[in-house]
């Protein structure tokens, strides 16, 4: 990482300011990242950093390496060579010849940050089977760092107190703890499910860190400058209030929150560039494997806006983490009764299609139509690992469904070819539903079709058909899948005329 970007996110973990100037920012501190029971990720180095007085002695030793700290005024780090998966490692720091820092329960292996809104956050004691696998849960090598907001943004009016640390950027709190029944229950079920089956199938210790807020936009999970400088997302920072960029579910709840408070500028969670300020920032330079994301709820209104905002915001983690492939493996929405949803899924689809190494899992086939937050996430978690599994460690297993990629019109029907598609069938063994032709009127309409090897074919005798669609419904009841039970995603795509 660069001398600019470790200074800019300790100034923000650290809680220092440029103004302090050679003052005295409040004595030793590591970033909040670091604790005992933390992972390492192997094979990259190891880098610790913080604050501390200005001309402090800082000494650390890992394992039976030491460094004299490397520091620029109040901030400090100290980098480590990679070492493989296991442990335990030690860690030492001395300030002044004043031992700090002892800790005897260091491992390394392979570490994922988990993010996005309510469906990360959703706990694993409330998912379907939740309580079974809480009983279970048990696991030294599995790691649980859950960076969590210190007040929850439910429908309720902040107090004055939680308003000024929101202003102050100290929202965020949490440790490194061991997977145990106590434990997992608050965690992500999602991470959970995930962080279980990659250290079931890797035998490596896996630490997961999970920065997750409900309801919160994705514009609040980017850095300032990012958007900033972006002339469409910019006036986001504009009148909160009325900001028709911005869902009115975000601005209701934003001004609900903040209701108590008389300043001007008060800022919540929910504000652009704010959780990447208090939450991501402070993690910038702890290496990771990757990132899964479950997040758009709260901007399915403007698929479009979010396909903008999406790429600024993966353009934006991936500079600030000096990690240009940083790997990106995210959840498709899944099935709801609200009307912009099949657009936002299909969005969604085309930008994993676009992105360099992001992946996208399927979820559409495991919602509810009433409830934003569906509970079947031991799923979710498990599809979004088998895409780790085979595209970041080279597993051969099947992590993903059928996905259309040319559809042609030749004579008398409509051929839609797949990948991924060996064993394509229909999942309950009924006919193909929700598949949808549309001709130069832009009307669609269900029509029967066949499954052939790989292929989907439509009989369209007499028909100028301009595009196909399929599980176009809010809450999609298509049954396209492969012989693994992989679902096939939303999907609208233009027909080609096959020469």
């Amino acid at each position: 990482m660069t001398r600019l970007l470790l200074t800019i996110f300790l100034y923000i973990c650290c809680g220092i300011t440029p103004s302090m100037g050679s003052g005295n920012p409040g004595g030793f501190r590591l970033a909040p990242v670091f604790g005992e029971h933390m992972v390492v990720q192997q094979k990259k180095p190891i880098l610790f950093y913080g604050s501390s007085n200005r001309g402090d002695q800082i000494r650390v030793r890992f394992d039976q390496e030491n460094r004299q700290a490397e520091t620029t005024g109040e901030l400090w780090k100290a980098e480590f060579p990679p070492v493989p998966a296991g442990g335990p490692h030690s860690l030492e720091i001395w300030v002044n010849d004043t031992l700090k820092i002892q800790w005897h329960d260091i491992l390394s292996g392979e570490v994922w940050l988990c993010s996005g809104q309510s469906n990360m956050a959703f706990e694993l004691k409330n998912a379907e089977g939740g309580q079974a696998a809480v009983q279970v849960s048990g696991d030294p090598g599995l790691r649980l760092f859950n960076y969590r907001g210190f007040i929850a943004t439910d429908d309720i009016a902040f107090d004055r107190s939680s308003l000024d640390r929101i202003n102050k950027l100290d929202y965020f709190e949490g440790a490194w703890q061991q997977s145990s029944p106590e434990q997992a229950a608050d965690f992500s079920a999602i991470a959970y499910h995930f962080g279980r089956l990659i250290r079931e199938k890797l035998q490596v210790p896996v630490g997961l860190v999970q920065v997750a807020v409900g309801g919160a936009p994705i514009e609040s999970f980017i850095d300032r400058k990012s958007l900033e400088d972006h002339p469409v997302l910019v006036p986001e920072f504009r009148n909160r209030e009325k900001n028709e960029l911005i869902m009115e579910w975000v601005r209701g709840r934003i001004m609900r929150n903040i209701g108590p408070s008389a300043l001007k500028n008060q800022r919540h969670p929910y504000d652009p560039a704010y959780i990447f300020d208090a939450g991501i920032a402070p993690l910038g330079g702890f290496p990771v494997q990757g990132v899964i994301w479950y997040q758009g709820e709260s901007n399915a209104h403007d698929a479009e806006l979010y396909r903008t905002a999406f790429k600024v915001f993966l353009q934006s983690w991936r500079n600030f983490r000096n990690d240009p492939e940083l790997p990106f493996l995210f959840a498709q929405l899944s099935g709801i009764d609200r009307p912009s949803w099949p657009v936002f899924r299909d969005m969604q689809r085309r930008l994993a299609e676009e992105m360099p190494r992001t992946w996208m899992a399927v979820t559409s086939d495991l919602g509810d139509s009433l409830n934003v937050h569906p509970i079947r996430k031991r799923e979710v978690g498990e599809r979004l690992a088998a895409l780790a599994l085979n595209k970041i460690y080279g597993k051969n297993i099947v992590c993903e469904g059928p996905g259309p990629f040319k559809i042609t019109r030749k004579e008398d029907r409509v051929t839609i070819s797949f990948r991924s598609a060996g064993g394509l069938r229909t999942s309950d063994g009924k006919p193909l539903r929700e598949l949808e032709i549309a001709g130069s009127d832009g009307i669609f309409m269900e029509v029967p079709c066949t499954i052939k090897g790989k292929r989907v074919e439509v009989p369209c005798a007499g028909q100028n058909i301009q595009a196909v669609r399929y599980a176009w419904k809010p809450f999609s009841h298509g049954n396209l899948v492969n012989r693994s039970a992989w679902p096939a995603s939303t999907f609208l795509k233009e027909v080609s005329v096959k020469p």
